[in-house]
């Protein structure tokens, strides 16, 4: 994943080696995992209590309320 990349990248040769390094790493990735899965059922939630006119008007189908809410949290289609 691009963030642990980063973020391992950013430490010191040292860090990066040891135990500590790779799980500061590991960290980093699940909670940036778990911070787009919060994005990804917010928006779930939030365009499944809208009424269908309303979701009408924005061009979606009750059907599309998933695979627009994880394109939102995750920058791609499944």
């Amino acid at each position: 994943m691009a963030y642990a990349s980063d973020a391992r990248l950013a430490q010191p040769r040292a860090a990066q080696a040891g135990i500590a390094g790779r799980l500061q790493a590991l960290a980093a990735d699940l909670s940036e995992r778990y911070a787009r899965y919060r994005v990804f059922r917010d928006t779930v939630n939030d365009l499944a209590i809208l009424p269908t006119s309303v979701l009408a008007d924005m061009g979606l189908n009750r059907s599309q309320i998933r695979s627009v809410a994880y394109e939102y949290a995750y920058g791609q289609k499944k």
